[in-house]
């Protein structure tokens, strides 16, 4: 494929579904109730159309699977394209973000037999029982959960990771939490640190019943993980890591920004809808952003106004990838960032192990 501006091609972070069954009172589909939050998805058909046997074979090495406001695992043909994915490139990293909820015990043997060692299964449980995961990851199915879990740990090949953000409830219980991922056969714990509290932005106060001590909240403007093996397995995705240090070290800085779009940690982003983002973070949601010095609207946003031409199900994924209003994104690295990218992608906190990708995105 032609591949005009240089993207990297071996990394796909998709939202296959904008479903989700929860309310986490921090995403976009509780923040904001007016919005009339869409439930598209990809089917095999369209999938498969963008990421053809040749493209997936010539190019890809990993496919992340997780919405801005969706779970993958509620799309329909979650299994199907999966399988489909296996059958072209077994050795293909595909890397499941989901909450887990409400899937039977039958679905989750099907994924075990589907995924293999290359492959991870990152379940987002923040709770040590019911009750505590109900705190932040509202409507959720602790006893699904666990038995997903539990599958995925004891029948499949995967790597199965317990994500944990850090939270005012869970802070104190670190050790409970690590003990029901081992008993689930979990190969890591990833502990996050997020930005989303009071003393972050001011429309979670004054009192933010989930805010953790200051230790437990991140120190710049994203998220900041670590992750704790339990196992001692260990994945064969060396290659594509590599690939990440080569081109991290090949990436100059613009201005007061470090592209990590250039880097395949973060993963080029389709929306359910198709519409192709340089990253996750491109596709923010929400009626404005800030950066403290300038703000957007969303209705000015890039993706918004132009979505038709950057969308994959209207139009064929190599003209999307060589579209010429990707020339506006580069220039703006030059003169004036988009606020996205000068938020995350500060050259001052970009850090050599986050941008090549030894932490899970």
């Amino acid at each position: 494929m032609n591949n005009r501006y240089g993207w990297q091609l071996y990394h796909w972070h998709i939202e296959i579904s904008a479903k989700c069954t929860l309310k986490c009172p921090r995403c976009p589909r509780t923040e904001l109730p007016a919005t009339a939050w869409s439930n598209k998805e990809f089917t095999l058909e369209e999938f498969s159309q963008s990421f053809t046997p040749e493209f997936i074979t010539k190019n890809v090495k990993r496919f992340t699977f997780c919405g801005d406001i969706g779970d993958p695992i509620y799309c329909r043909d979650f299994l199907k394209i999966c399988r489909y994915i296996k059958k072209i490139l077994p050795t293909c990293h595909i890397f499941v973000i989901t909450n887990g909820s409400y899937k039977k015990s039958e679905w989750w043997h099907e994924l075990a037999g589907i995924l293999n060692h290359y492959d991870t299964v990152n379940f987002s449980v923040d709770g040590y029982d019911s009750v505590t995961n109900n705190l932040y990851r509202v409507n959720s199915n602790w006893q699904s959960i666990q038995s997903g879990m539990h599958i995925m740990g004891h029948k499949s090949d995967a790597h199965v990771i317990w994500a944990s953000i850090f939270f005012r409830f869970n802070q104190d219980h670190q050790k409970e939490i690590t003990e029901l991922a081992k008993h689930n056969n979990c190969d890591a714990i990833q502990w996050t640190k997020s930005t989303k509290f009071a003393s972050k932005y001011g429309i979670y106060g004054p009192y933010d019943y989930l805010e953790p001590r200051n230790e437990y909240i991140s120190t710049t403007s994203r998220y900041q993980r670590h992750v704790v093996k339990l196992t001692n397995r260990i994945q064969p995705i060396s290659d594509y890591m590599n690939m990440n240090i080569k081109l991290y070290k090949q990436t100059s800085a613009v201005g007061n920004i470090l592209p990590l779009c250039m880097v395949g940690n973060r993963g080029m982003y389709l929306s359910a809808d198709g519409t192709l983002h340089p990253c996750s973070w491109t596709s923010f949601p929400y009626e404005s952003m800030s950066d403290g010095k300038k703000t957007i609207e969303y209705k000015d946003n890039f993706f918004a106004k132009h979505r038709h031409e950057l969308s994959v199900k209207t139009n064929t994924l190599e003209n999307v990838l060589n579209h010429d209003l990707w020339e506006k994104l580069f220039n703006s690295w030059k003169k004036s960032p988009w606020v996205e990218c000068s938020l995350k992608c500060k050259k001052d906190i970009v850090d050599y192990d986050y941008a090549v990708g030894y932490e899970t995105n």
